[in-house]
This record gives structure tokens, sequence and C-alpha cells, in this order.
């Protein structure tokens, strides 16, 4: 390579640098701010999901249940971005290695699902897909739902007795793993709601050696009813909260990583550049010294 190739390869290192660094502050901005939001509320989350299953448990006792005609649907949550690692990839393989083993219907939310399971053919064994009135494709303005699309996804949802929502959770800023969450609360991500049988605790309405004993006011199907429709809506933001956790997390691993790799490429190439450089001058030296030779030899 000569110098005007090696500057043309460093001024585009150093705009790949520029970009990587964008994007790592911005990352990092978000994940402060989103991190202390998913901090703040997912106490609340888990307590309301708590609620949810004892208002379940204890309307099954009483053999009060709200009919739904279909039975499950699994959604995955995916971005409609790049620049996030491997995130979106390995969830859409816990995705498809889990749901091949279920009867559900199927929402693929996001550009990077969408287009995975566009451009899979049905023919190649790699996944199989439900029939095609089975699978619906959600594309968000953002990877955040707003109001009116929140509320989109729960008229989606609301008529199943089993929600299973696939996302990225992050454990720690480095490691980010695939999850289930299973909106409706039912006793296994993967169980038949169907089937659900309480345990003798459950059945006396005892949790631990106490018999713990309940006044609702509205009455229990009318709460039932109101954890059916609110509550969903309720976990199914926070399951997009968590999801936008991982990803932003992803993302700014992934640019550090990107700026590392983009330094030792500006290194390289301004190492090349030095013995580049250095040739020429040796060539600019030799073609002197044959010069200033040659002069003599014609004085002489």
């Amino acid at each position: 390579m000569n110098i005007r190739e090696i500057e043309a390869a460093l001024e585009e290192g150093n705009s790949l640098k520029a970009i990587a660094q964008a994007y790592s502050e911005i990352a990092n901005i978000k994940i402060k701010k989103i991190r202390a939001d998913v901090e703040q509320n997912r106490i609340f989350f888990q307590e309301i999901s708590q609620i949810y299953t004892l208002i379940k448990q204890l309307a099954f006792q009483k053999k009060i249940s709200i009919v739904k005609q279909k039975k499950m649907i699994c959604m995955i949550l995916t971005s409609n971005y790049r620049f996030y690692g491997s995130i979106n990839s390995d969830l859409l393989e816990f995705f498809v290695n889990t749901v091949r083993k279920l009867n559900a219907d199927h929402i693929y939310l996001g550009k990077a699902a969408i287009e995975y399971f566009r451009a899979a053919p049905l023919e190649s064994g790699k996944i199989q897909l439900p029939f095609q009135d089975a699978v619906k494709e959600v594309l968000l303005k953002s990877d955040q739902p707003d109001t009116d699309e929140l509320l989109m996804l729960t008229n989606l949802l609301k008529d199943y007795n089993q929600i299973l929502i696939f996302y990225s959770n992050m454990k720690s800023l480095l490691v980010q793993v695939p999850t289930i969450m299973d909106l409706t609360s039912s006793s296994s991500p993967l169980a038949d709601p169907s089937t659900h049988e309480l345990t003798e605790k459950q059945e006396n309405g005892k949790t631990g050696n106490e018999l713990t004993k309940f006044i609702f006011e509205p009455e229990l199907p009318k709460i039932l009813q109101f954890f059916n429709s609110q509550v969903i809506t309720l976990l199914l933001e926070g399951a997009f909260l968590e999801s936008e956790l991982s990803r932003t997390a992803s993302r700014f691993i992934s640019m550090d990583q990107a700026e590392t790799e983009a330094n030792k490429f500006i290194k390289q190439y301004q190492t090349n550049k030095a013995y580049a450089k250095r040739n020429m001058d040796n060539n600019t030296i030799l073609e002197n010294f044959a010069a200033m030779t040659a002069t003599r030899k014609e004085i002489q």
C-alpha cells in the first residue's frame, strides 16, 4: 500500500472510532437512566405479579374463572435497530428452541425477529413455523412502545389463557440472558393453564403454617377481571423496560469492543504508514546518492 491508501484507511479507522465512541457514550448515559427506572419499578412489578398469582389461586379455589377462547401465545421482543452485538440472535435461537415444543400462536415484534423468520425457509428444518394465521408481525415506531402501542399489544394478548414473553434480561453489564416471562402467572412458563392444579396448602388457603383469609372489595370476579386486563399491561411494560436495559448494556459493550478494535486498526496502519514513509525517505536518499555519483562521473 502507498501512503495515500494508508491515509485513506486511517481516516476510515478514525471515523469508525468516533462513531463507536459516540454510541458508547450515548449507551452509557442511557444505561444509567434506564437502570434507575428498572430498579425503581422492578420490586413493584414483582409484587404485582405475585398478587396476580395469588388472585388466580384463590379464584381457582372458589371455582371462579374467566373463559378465554385461545390457549397460548408466545411473543418475542427484539429491536428495530442494530449495533447490539449478538443479543438479538441469541434471543431468537432461544425462542426457536423453546416454541418448537409448544402448540401456541406467535407474535414477532421488531425488525430483527420479522426479518429472521421471513428469511428462514420452511424446508430448511432449522425452524418450524406455525400456520400463517397463527403468526402476527408487529413493528413499533421505536423499541419502546408508546401508550397506544402498549394498549394495542394488550388487546392482542388479552384473549389468551397463557402469555409467554421472550426477551433479554441483564444479569450484569457483561451478561445478557434470554428470559421467559409468563404474564398470566401460570404455575410454569411452559405449563398448560387448563391442567394447572393447586397444592394442598394453596387449596386450603394456607401460606406456611397459618391460615390466610381475604376480604375482597369489590368482589373477587371483578378483581380477577381487572388483573386480566390492566395488570397484564403493567407487566408487559416492565418486560419492555427490562429488554431495553439489556439491549443498551449489550450496545455499550459492543461499542467498547468496536472502539478497541478501531484503536488496533489505527495503530497497525500508523505503523504501516511509518514504514512506508521510511521506505520513501530511503528511496529518496538512494536516488539522491545515485544522482550525485552519476554527476561526479560526468565531471571526471
